[in-house]
């Protein structure tokens, strides 16, 4: 121990531990800054910051909610790292310094960046779920009031038909994968009912977002049709941006069908009364008189008369962004009007929006948003529903004029309805129709960042929405007149039924949400995330109807019109839902990817026992181009990613309260007792169901994402299949006489939509010139797995009305082999109307096989040959009603300042049927399509006995005087596959060299086209094959509209 060569050895040990934790000091740096957004300043919450030292070693930290960081650097950092979800990682070099702040940019490349989802955003590149996203810049590429119209044809999956073209009505049929009408989610808050979305301003919108699988069960009962989520612009930071978007066109009917001319009609009802067995409807020098058209025998077109050729519209747009870094405001105002194509100029729409959305710190930690929309639109149209007016200029006849003794003083009495069009098109003659709707949308949440535990922020949200409407319809009578013996003869119409009548309605919708969201990346490569929500809704809403009729009219006020004769009506409706929803995410260095979702609603409808239910949701991918064998490999290959979901998802089924025996007093019966009053009775209508409940869906979805040569080129496709359970229908079971209810709805049948669909497109840039191309397609069809009904008699009769694992839009029919000839082929054929030798059938009409050889072509001959829903005349959404295939294919190219963009857009594999007017000669004895006149005929159509003259169409007959050339077969029913040049747009960005000076970032001028040309079947395309069948067969409605636009888009 006296060793002093041993206490040398031990000071110097110590010493050295006193010096060591200097020196690693001294290799190390203590560094902080601030990380902020580019694009407001404000600060980035849970950035990633690292380094990397000699060895490879990463270490780092995580900014705060001020996003500060502070770190000591490890001995050989030369570069600082900063990665953000949606941000482009950014590298600065160290230097020596000891403070350094950096601002990140998005992303937008990243896979097209930033999605939005559910109750909160996404990373595309981390989507486990069939979500397309769409952004302000594709959807403005189509100049359109409907933004249903501007989306038409750019996703896949998403089907959309345009039904009218009639101004003010936002009718089109929207569908996701035909499944049904979807929810349509807007800045967050459930907004039933397509209408509302089509009519936002398009100009206010920053993307829409599509949840086309199992992902939209997050939203619930209302969500099992998919989810449109729409996100209007928010403001940035930097001095007040202004906007103006102005447009001004011009709007005529895609197609008319032709209706014959007076010459034409007159020889086809000539045919139809000799054939018919009956005299000529006219002499032969009278006839010939309406052939050569000579004065007196003009024919006139109740179409031209009634209808002008072209119609305006407008569309302007003024809006304004801009703040500071703890404050961001969007305020936009939009006027929109549409002329409609009545030449008495009483059609028309008028449509005034505004919106304002608000951003602000309050504090460090504390962000406040507001958003406040509003819109008032007015429809005016003649008091005579549209389809009668254009009804009118189908049917009338051409051998007619207008006005009495051409006197436009005196409107004429016309055949065959008595009701002039051009009289009903008059609201100063006949009264008008017109509607208001005032819409307001409010909403404001406030979002709380906890400092204490990173990536963990409390949201909450309280919305109110209320929509009034109120509409007035007044009908007048009015006078017709005859022209005999230089006297005009009136002839009063609508004669006691002039009225007055007034509709009042109010629907309000109040959204309370609560939401905890937890995001974070744990040692760079571990990505958690969560979501919890519990949300409440209440809807409530009244109307009122009051309808006055006139003993003679006054004026357009209710209290003209008498009290003696007077209707009204009106109701109430009151909803309310509860929910819990969860999601839980998890990625391993954006490559391995996991996602579990959940939502758990109560819907007031049902029993208590069976008011709840879980609905939960399971996703995963595999991003394989993460993976070192392909990364360090394959560079071609810049995205590939595999991914599947499978989930289930509810809808709301039935009347609400069918669970509580409940009794009426109408229909309850009178009793007698003993006294001999008689004393009403109550009964009760019908059993209940205590276990009805609502719809359950279990939905599964596969797809693959791929990504060339850094994404130019990029393949979304899927696989998908919708089997739904719980569907309502009764029992069919025989029931005693003495059984005095009905049995209730129950969850009896069940379906199933299957398909796939895909996106693929390439863009490219070769120095001033940069090319893009994008094709989408969907395929969906659905069948019926099984459906309630009685047993069946024998094999035939399952064959032939058998639902149960058939698709749901077969379509049976005879099959048409062509038209007789002469009468001998007609004697010799086996019979097809039930008479013995076919007596009313003549050479010329149509003839369908005989398909079991039994001598009578009945029901029995009949084969499942079409595709197309059943015709009807309603606008509601089943799958049956929708084309089979969607297609659509974008091309888009720019140089310099000039811009061109062209949207193809069609459908395929459906069938609509002709039928009324436009598939039976002389209907209602009335005029007829043109094509009819390309019918068999006597060559002298006074002389029975004179030869047959071929045509397409059989000989005119009235119908009672033919056999089965109406039936269904593929005469009548017609593919209605088209491809449409929807869009055209070409514009020009002027130099800003020119006008930066005047304060002035752009100007772009265009034109632009909408529903261009359409290549279909040649009979179907005057009918527009874009149309529902049932709007189909009629083909009454408003036409169809092309449009072509000229416009500017100014930034200053």
């Amino acid at each position: 121990m006296n060793d002093p060569h041993f206490m040398k050895k031990i000071f110097r040990l110590l010493m050295l531990a006193c010096v060591f934790p200097l020196f690693v000091n001294a290799q190390q740096k203590t560094i902080s800054g601030r990380v902020t957004d580019a694009k407001d300043g404000s600060p980035l919450y849970g950035v990633s910051v690292f380094v990397h030292d000699n060895t490879g070693k990463r270490a780092g930290v995580t900014t705060n909610a001020q996003g500060v960081y502070t770190f000591n650097a490890p001995a050989g950092a030369t570069e600082i790292s900063f990665s953000f979800v949606g941000m482009k990682d950014a590298t600065e070099p160290i230097n020596g310094r000891t403070t350094i702040n950096v601002k990140m940019t998005a992303n937008e490349e990243l896979l097209g960046s930033v999605v939005v989802v559910g109750y909160g955003t996404k990373r595309k590149e981390t989507l486990t779920g069939a979500v397309t996203n769409i952004t302000a810049k594709e959807i403005q590429t189509t100049t359109n009031v409907s933004l249903a119209q501007k989306l038409q044809g750019k996703v896949a999956g998403l089907q959309i038909r345009q039904l009218g073209g009639e101004p003010g009505t936002f009718d089109n049929m929207i569908n996701i994968r035909g499944f049904g009408t979807p929810l349509f989610v807007i800045d967050g808050i459930a907004r039933d009912g397509s209408s509302e979305f089509q009519r936002l301003n398009a100009d206010d919108i920053e993307s829409v977002s599509f949840l086309k699988d199992a992902s939209a069960a997050i939203y619930g009962l209302r969500a099992a049709n998919g989810v449109i989520i729409v996100t209007t612009k928010k403001g940035t930071a930097g001095k007040t941006a202004f906007s103006y978007n102005g447009v001004v066109g011009f709007m005529k009917p895609t197609d008319v069908p032709q209706m014959a001319n007076a010459a034409q009609w007159i020889q086809m009802r000539n045919d139809a009364a000799v054939l018919g067995g009956g005299s000529p409807f006219l002499t032969r020098e009278e006839m010939q008189k309406y052939i050569d058209g000579v004065p007196g025998y003009e024919s006139t077109d109740w179409y031209d008369e009634a209808m002008k050729k072209s119609a305006m519209q407008q569309q302007h747009n003024l809006s304004a962004s801009g703040g500071t870094e703890k404050t961001q405001y969007f305020v936009s105002l939009g006027y929109v009007s549409e002329a409609g194509l009545l030449k008495s100029g009483d059609m028309g729409f008028r449509k005034y929006n505004i919106r304002s959305n608000l951003t602000t710190e309050l504090s460090k930690n504390l962000k406040a948003e507001v958003f406040l929309a509003g819109r008032y639109d007015k429809r005016d149209q003649p008091g005579e529903n549209f389809f009668n007016i254009f009804k009118g200029t189908r049917v009338t006849l051409p051998t007619e004029k207008p006005y009495a003794n051409n006197n436009p003083l005196y409107p004429a009495v016309v055949t065959p309805s008595n009701q002039n069009p051009l009289t009903l098109s008059d609201k100063s003659i006949t009264g008008y129709d017109e509607s208001i709707n005032r819409n307001f949308q409010s909403a404001i949440a406030l979002t709380y960042t906890i400092p204490a535990v990173p990536g963990l922020s409390l949201r909450a949200m309280g919305s109110y929405d209320m929509n009034s409407y109120s509409a007035k319809n007044v009908s007048k009578g009015y006078n017709l007149y005859t022209y005999v013996d230089d006297q005009y003869i009136k002839q009063p119409q609508r004669k006691g039924a002039a009225a007055i009548t007034n509709n009042y309605g109010n629907n309000n919708r109040v959204t309370l949400q609560g939401q905890v969201n937890y995001n974070r990346q744990i040692a760079g490569k571990h990505n958690v995330g969560g979501v919890l929500v519990v949300e409440q809704q209440q809807y409530w809403n009244r109307n009122a109807f009051l309808k006055r009729y006139y003993d003679f009219y006054t004026s357009d006020q209710i209290n003209a019109a008498g009290k003696a004769k007077q209707e009204n009506d009106g109701s109430e409706q009151q909803t309310a839902s509860l929910s819990y929803v969860g999601r839980f995410n998890y990625d391993y260095n954006s490559k391995y990817l996991v996602e579990f979702a959940f939502r758990q609603d109560g819907s007031y409808r049902y029993n208590p026992n069976k008011r709840w239910g879980f609905f939960p949701v399971v996703s995963g991918g595999w991003r394989i181009s993460e993976e070192n064998f392909i990364k360090q490999k394959v560079k071609a290959i810049s995205n590939l990613k595999l991914r599947a979901s499978y989930g289930l998802v509810g809808e709301d089924a039935g009347n609400p309260f069918q669970y509580i025996a409940g009794y009426s007093t109408s229909g309850g019966g009178s009793y007698e007792f003993e006294n001999g009053t008689l004393i009403n009775g109550a009964a009760s209508p019908a059993i209940v169901n205590e276990q009805l409940t609502w719809f359950t869906s279990k939905v599964t979805d596969i797809g693959i994402d791929v990504g060339l040569w850094n994404n130019q080129f990029n393949l979304e496709f899927d696989v998908y299949r919708r089997d739904r359970s719980g569907l309502l229908a009764r029992r069919n079971v025989s029931l005693p006489n003495t059984f005095g209810g009905t049995l209730p709805e129950e969850n009896l049948n069940s379906d199933r939509v299957q398909g796939f669909d895909f996106t693929i497109s390439y863009n490219n840039r070769k120095h001033d010139f940069q090319y893009g191309v994008s094709a989408n397609f969907n395929y969906s069809r659905t069948m019926n797995r099984y459906v309630e009904r009685g047993p069946f008699t024998n094999s035939y009769d399952k064959w032939r009305n058998g639902s149960a694992n058939r698709y749901n839009d077969v379509v049976w029919g005879y099959t048409y082999l062509g038209q007789f000839q002469n009468a001998d082929e007609i004697a010799n054929y086996p019979i097809q109307n039930g008479d013995q030798a076919n007596i009313r059938e003549l050479p010329g009409d149509f003839k369908y096989k005989d398909v079991n050889n039994d001598g009578v072509i009945d029901d029995r001959d009949l084969l499942p040959i079409f595709t197309g829903g059943v015709g009807t005349n309603d606008n509601q959404n089943p799958s049956s009603k929708n084309p089979h295939m969607y297609y659509g294919l974008t091309l888009n190219a720019a140089y310099k300042g000039f811009d061109l963009n062209m949207l193809f857009q069609g459908s395929a594999m459906y069938t609509v049927r002709f039928s009324e007017v436009y598939a039976e000669v002389l209907a209602f004895r009335g005029n007829t399509p043109a094509y009819f006149f390309d019918r068999w005929h006597k060559e002298d159509p006074y002389d029975p006995a004179s030869e047959w003259i071929a045509g397409k169409w059989p000989a005119s007959r009235f119908n009672g005087d033919v056999g089965k050339m109406y039936a269904e077969s593929s005469v009548w029913r017609k593919d209605a596959s088209y491809v449409r040049l929807k869009s055209v747009e070409l514009g020009y960005t002027f130099n800003p060299k020119l006008y930066k000076a005047a304060g002035i970032q752009k100007i772009r001028v265009f034109a632009n086209a909408y529903n261009v040309f359409t290549v279909a079947n040649s009979f179907v395309k005057p009918f527009d094959p874009e149309r529902l069948e049932g709007l189909f067969n009629a083909g009454f409605n408003y036409p169809l509209t092309k449009t072509y636009n000229f416009g500017v888009n100014l930034n200053f």
